[in-house]
């Protein structure tokens, strides 16, 4: 650069430009290297972005130029969004409420920008926008993104799944409002997937939803088939029998009976396993609790009556009384005690207030 004039060569390269169609490329290439000599870094970039030459990054990064891409984001972003995201959330020089607003416009680069900066800043703020763009450009991320986050207005995922038809999420969602009979009707009428309306049921462990689940399925002799094979573990299974039809035909029939009480009878047996055990345990514990009351307790000189605050313990023993402790280790004479008194006077009126 020393040995010419930056600015004369920059106007002849122009002046060409303007009456020459052939490798204009390699002029404005040259334009973009005489526009960072005379650090006009702006128009270098701009020269850089043009071309779509991604020295266009280098340039950035090896003279600071953070603070001046702001208005160059799209283009950036259409000549390599990895990099260029990767440059934003490196530097943070530029907000991201401001970054957003600029690539609103282009809504894929808004997804790709915001679902990297998500994993850096997983604090919830853009979850209401990310929820629409899961929607539209990463289906698959979607639901594990709903159920892991609290960052976003439910009915308003709820009305872009419901445009979408997106079933799955739309049972999620319907499930967390509590609309539990809307969503065990879209499993079983659009997803059509019996194992999935029985964990449904199950998780939110609700009699009526098992009632509606049956009456939805008992008119429909292989959906009854499978619940004869599946519920008898949640449900009491005569609530299923007794619903169905007599002259409906049910295949397997005998072998899903033969399932279902082979399932009830294990429940009953592992509960009543679990009473003889709770049992047992009461009895060793309370054994174990009264043996301990029986244990003697130790009674220092420096404890007082809990009646009238003398010594418990006279050292003549022509003074000595009777004691009385109580199990809350209230200590008294047994003369400042009511007759057949049975519990500590201390405690019962700290008790009363």
């Amino acid at each position: 650069p020393g040995l010419y004039n930056i600015a004369a060569v920059i106007n002849a390269v122009l002046e060409h430009l303007l009456n020459c169609e052939v490798d204009k490329n390699i002029y404005l290439e040259a334009l973009a290297i005489l526009y960072s000599y005379e650090k006009k870094y702006d128009r270098s970039l701009s020269m850089y972005l043009k071309l779509k030459h991604k020295d266009v990054f280098t340039l950035i990064q090896k003279h600071n130029l953070y603070g001046v891409i702001q208005d160059m984001l799209i283009d950036l972003m259409d000549l390599d969004h990895k990099k260029t995201i990767e440059l934003l959330l490196e530097k943070n020089t530029i907000s991201s409420d401001k970054i957003v607003e600029k690539l609103r416009q282009n809504e894929l680069h808004l997804y790709r920008y915001l679902d990297e900066y998500d994993k850096k800043n997983p604090k919830g703020k853009y979850h209401k926008e990310l929820v629409k763009l899961y929607a539209i450009f990463a289906r698959a991320k979607l639901l594990p993104f709903l159920k892991k986050s609290d960052f976003y207005p439910i009915q308003e995922a709820l009305d872009i799944c419901q445009k979408e038809k997106y079933y799955p999420e739309m049972v999620y969602l319907l499930g967390r409002i509590g609309d539990t009979k809307e969503a065990l009707e879209l499993i079983i009428n659009e997803l059509k997937d019996m194992q999935h309306a029985i964990s449904f049921c199950q998780e939110h462990d609700d009699p009526d939803l098992w009632n509606d689940l049956i009456d939805h399925c008992v008119d429909k002799p292989e959906f009854v088939t499978f619940l004869l094979q599946s519920i008898g573990t949640y449900v009491d299974p005569t609530v299923l029998v007794l619903k169905i039809k007599k002259d409906m035909k049910i295949p397997g029939l005998k072998n899903s009976l033969v399932k279902m009480l082979n399932q009830y009878n294990l429940q009953v047996s592992v509960q009543e396993g679990c009473k003889k055990i709770l049992v047992s345990d009461y009895f060793n514990l309370q054994k174990k609790l009264v043996t301990v009351h029986q244990k003697g307790v130790s009674v220092c000189d420096e404890v007082v009556c809990g009646a009238c605050h003398r010594k418990l313990i006279e050292k003549d023993p022509s003074r000595a009384v009777s004691l009385a402790m109580f199990n809350c280790k209230h200590a008294f004479h047994l003369q400042c005690l009511p007759d057949n008194a049975t519990i500590c006077g201390i405690c019962y009126t700290l008790e009363q207030k």
